[in-house]
């Protein structure tokens, strides 16, 4: 399982339209991507306006193939939808989920 994090940095010409992100974009996220392997997206917002970032997606799936078979057939059209939301460049990472004992 991986676990694909984007991250939204916190600057300070910072322009970032919650609403939209949370009822346009997601939504849209989850629609494209589910049909090609998504199995989750959890969105974190920042509540320290200090933090480094503004917002983080994390998006789920089953291994690093999938991810990159599901982005080259819908990423270009996620990626054309940043500009209605925010004016800057989401940081990618890519992570293994790793368990960890309790």
């Amino acid at each position: 399982m991986i676990d694909v994090m984007v991250a939204y940095p916190n600057t300070d010409t910072l322009f970032f339209d919650d609403a939209y992100y949370l009822e346009k974009h997601s939504p849209l996220v989850n629609s494209l991507l589910g049909e090609h392997g998504l199995r989750y997206l959890r969105v974190h917002r920042c509540i320290d306006p200090q933090a480094p970032y503004h917002l983080v997606a994390h998006l789920g799936f089953e291994s690093v193939q999938r991810f990159e078979s599901a982005f080259a057939k819908v990423g270009d059209q996620l990626l054309g939808d940043i500009a209605n939301f925010t004016n800057v460049e989401p940081v990618l990472q890519v992570n293994e989920v790793v368990d960890t004992p309790a």
